[in-house]
């Protein structure tokens, strides 16, 4: 009997962030794209979701929520999981240990007193984690974080301590109780819609061609990876304009026909969890 496929759906509500620390300062239009994503992008998806009767888990910077603070409130009020994005959507690998510190703890300040959650899990700005941000997780506590790329359909435990470098061999860390729940930077759909020069997307992909590579990848986990989980992650912001919607809705249907399983990436760390005591057994290497 086949295991029901497992889907996460997440979406990266980035808002004004990360146009903010442009030199010169930010363009109009820039921020009219912050501006899409929490005006029209985040209703059309909340009302999507809930005509699919689907949870889903959105990553917030703390600024972005203080700017569209009705959107998110909307967004836990049905029933739908905020978690970390940063802040300000800076970096994590271009900030010393106080300033990754205070990107962690102002994020966590304001979803807490405008959202009223604690948040579980953590996704870097821009993907790009770095090693003091995973042990800054560890100590602050979050359940699971969603940046790295080990593996492409397997949750894992994080590991601190890994070295490497050009002139020595890889020392394995130690595995910690932080589950990844991995994505993959190329199937984002920034990358594949957008056209932008800095930070350079020459995607301008076919909706078609979207669909076909998202459907493509999730039937391939559901045949070949048994408990597999696919986290999908999209921008308001990107997917929400036009015609683009359709890709998801599409997707939605076909991943339904298929019995999967729509769950809260808290949901999808806990029960992976669960079923993976941390140091029963070491994956990967």
């Amino acid at each position: 009997m086949m295991v029901a496929p497992t889907v996460c759906l997440s979406f990266d509500f980035d808002g004004f962030a990360p146009y903010l620390g442009a030199p010169g300062g930010p363009s109009a239009t820039a921020l009219s794209r912050g501006e899409f994503g929490g005006r029209v992008g985040m209703r059309r998806i909340l009302e999507l979701l809930a005509r699919e009767e689907l949870p889903a888990t959105f990553f917030v910077p703390g600024h972005t929520i203080e700017c569209f603070q009705d959107a998110c409130r909307a967004a836990v009020h049905d029933g739908h999981e905020l978690a970390h994005h940063g802040y300000l959507h800076l970096d994590p690998c271009s900030l010393d240990e106080a300033e990754a510190r205070d990107e962690l703890e102002r994020g966590i300040e304001v979803i807490e007193r405008i959202v009223g959650v604690l948040p579980k899990g953590y996704r870097a700005p821009g993907g790009n984690l770095s090693r003091q941000t995973l042990e800054l997780l560890v100590e602050y506590g979050f359940a699971y974080e969603s940046s790295l790329m080990g593996q492409d359909f397997e949750p894992y435990y994080v590991r601190i301590g890994d070295r490497i470098a050009a002139d020595t061999p890889f020392t394995i860390g130690e595995e910690v109780d932080l589950v990844e729940l991995p994505m993959l930077v190329s199937l984002i759909d920034a990358p594949q819609m957008e056209f932008l020069a800095q930070p350079l997307l020459p995607g301008l992909h076919a909706n078609a061609k979207v669909f076909a590579t998202w459907r493509e990848e999730f039937d391939w986990m559901r045949e070949r990876v048994p408990g597999g989980v696919l986290v999908l992650v999209m921008h308001p912001s990107t997917i929400a304009r036009g015609a683009r919607l359709a890709v998801l809705e599409r997707l939605i249907s076909h991943m339904k026909e298929s019995g999967a399983n729509f769950v809260l990436m808290r949901e999808a760390a806990a029960e992976w969890r669960a079923r993976n005591p941390l140091g029963a057994a070491r994956r990967g290497f």
